[in-house]
């Protein structure tokens, strides 16, 4: 997945200046997607005085521990996420938590719709960033299925929108469910590569703003191996977290094509 990071990143158009301009609404899957997905954008855009916004879309209990009971783990994950989003620069009173149910997002699809919209109405954003539909991640899928729908709909109030890849980086993504090891090996390699042929990455450059971005990351330590009692989960590996630590992070244009035509 290195070598999709590398072909992606070359084609990249450099648009550090344009993206800091204006506020957003960041859309986070889960607790944590926030920060690696745009934790660098993020900072950015505070330091350029622009407003940010972040919705948390599910509850994240799906991180198992087995001394805590499911609303300790809803509890603890927004209590980092708000923590994180400090480091970010932004204020609590700008995150929310939408609260569905983590890892079943996909099937409250008009309930997400309808609050996606409600949203927008709330806080008119310029722009919104949401996860990448390649991320292959059911409640990525979901959320960024969701957001183009509403995209091509024209019920976004005219936010610009662009989509930030997470799982995206992950084989797993790519591998169709149930082919074979070899059959799946190889589909997996060739939809990765058409992707990388056909999604036109924007870049920004955050080599200045990692330690701030690895200062977000370590507040969701549940999500880094930090959660005491957890069973079957230790934490997001640190060869996946290398991606989000480039000099560079990558975002994908929505536009009316791409929002009614998958990946």
């Amino acid at each position: 997945m290195r070598r999709l990071w590398r072909r992606v990143a070359r084609r990249a158009t450099d648009c550090s200046a344009e993206l800091t301009r204006r506020g957003c609404l960041v859309l986070a899957p889960h607790p944590d997607d926030e920060t690696l997905g745009c934790g660098g954008l993020v900072i950015h855009k505070r330091a350029a005085g622009q407003q940010v916004q972040v919705a948390v879309v599910t509850d994240g209990a799906a991180t198992g521990a087995a001394n805590m009971t499911r609303e300790g783990i809803v509890t603890l994950r927004a209590r980092e996420a708000v923590a994180a989003c400090a480091r970010l620069d932004v204020a609590e009173d700008h995150v929310q938590f939408l609260g569905f149910p983590d890892g079943a997002l996909g099937a409250h699809a008009a309930a997400l719709e309808d609050r996606i919209v409600s949203l927008v109405a709330e806080l008119s954003p310029p722009e919104i960033f949401v996860c990448a539909l390649g991320d292959g991640h059911r409640d990525h899928v979901a959320l960024a299925q969701a957001v183009r729908n509403l995209h091509a709909q024209g019920r976004l109030g005219g936010a610009a929108v662009w989509e930030y890849p997470v799982w995206f980086w992950d084989f797993r993504s790519w591998r169709p469910e149930k082919a074979s090891n070899k059959a799946g090996f190889i589909a997996g390699l060739r939809k990765a590569g058409q992707a990388a042929r056909n999604l036109n990455a924007v870049a920004v450059d955050i080599k200045d703003l990692k330690q701030r971005k690895r200062e977000a990351l370590a507040c969701h330590r549940s999500q880094i191996g930090g959660l005491e009692g957890a069973h079957s989960w230790n934490g997001l590996p640190p060869s996946f977290l290398d991606f989000f630590f480039h000099d560079r992070e990558l975002f994908f244009k929505l536009d009316a094509q791409a929002a009614r035509n998958p990946q």
